[in-house]
């Protein structure tokens, strides 16, 4: 089954919250390297930056390092709604 593009924000999520940190920053080309090699969806560089901005709208603090890459320092924390 063929996945959907529309998943890509989900798998830029998952990398940047599970895979980076402040001593482990991801290139956005790794990113999209992986989810093209992994998810079997073609991606590339601005589509992952792209998704970050999403991401950033979102409310996920993600810090940039020009020319080292990228981690997420945080990510939006919803109170229960009921």
């Amino acid at each position: 089954m063929k996945k959907s593009k529309k998943l890509i924000i989900l798998y830029v999520y998952d990398a940047l919250k599970y895979g980076s940190s402040e001593n482990c920053l991801l290139h956005q080309t790794k990113i999209a390297e992986q989810i093209s090699n992994y998810c079997g969806i073609s991606c590339d560089r601005k589509t992952v930056a792209r998704n970050i901005k999403y991401l950033r709208e979102y409310g996920c603090d993600i810090v940039t390092i020009k020319g080292k890459g990228c981690y997420m320092k945080s990510y939006p924390y919803f109170e229960k709604i009921d």
